[in-house]
């Protein structure tokens, strides 16, 4: 199954790198009427040895409305109530002819920042505690140019089997559609959640 062998792929990641890997496979029962088996899967790999960020994919055809069936991306916990829930993507050639036009855009108060970002969520003082930093600012601008469409995200995906993030509030760089298998786009995006950890790291966030 493709499946399977991206879980190879990345065993394979993790030895080349020195890194630990943990991940499960649940197959759902197969009805009489079905001939190829679904499978739910879930993958973390620590950053290093202090497993403060991780590289996490999740894929499940049968998620509840709402939720996605597959994603990766990498996570640091942040100490911020769960229910925030927050969004930071690029923006595109629809936002700028006001199409869709959302109550739950939030600005940054930087021009140039507004003019590349939507920021959606609920709880615009959190996003300005955190995004007010203009070094934080230039790297998310800089990384939402990057291929594999990222976004920037908090608390909008259930990250709960990595034991480390299980009921804790994250942020986290993902593609929200599909995995990401490639060595240096991952390596890219753990060298930029550790910058903006260093950032982000005594803030007050609340």
């Amino acid at each position: 199954m493709e499946e399977d062998s991206n879980i190879e792929v990345l065993q394979a990641f993790a030895k080349r790198t020195g890194r630990k890997i943990d991940f499960k496979v649940e197959q759902y029962p197969l009805p009489i009427y079905r001939k190829i088996p679904k499978f739910r899967r879930s993958v973390y790999i620590p950053m290093d040895a202090n497993e403060h960020i991780f590289f996490v994919l999740y894929g499940d055809p049968y998620s509840e409305i709402g939720e996605q069936t597959a994603f990766c991306g990498v996570y640091f916990k942040i100490d911020i109530p769960q229910n925030v829930k927050l969004n930071f993507r690029k923006k595109n050639i629809l936002d700028k002819l006001n199409l869709f036009v959302s109550k739950d855009i939030i600005k940054s108060e930087n021009r140039e920042f507004d003019s590349n970002v939507v920021i959606t969520g609920q709880d615009s003082k959190i996003t300005h505690n955190i995004y007010f930093d203009r070094e934080l600012q230039n790297i998310i601008m800089a990384t939402l140019k990057m291929n594999f469409l990222p976004i920037f995200s908090i608390n909008e995906t259930n990250v709960d089997f990595v034991p480390n993030l299980k009921g804790q509030s994250h942020f986290s760089i993902l593609n929200p559609q599909t995995w990401i298998l490639d060595d240096s786009t991952i390596e890219a995006w753990f060298e930029i959640m550790a910058k903006i950890r260093r950032i982000m790291d005594g803030k007050n966030l609340v």
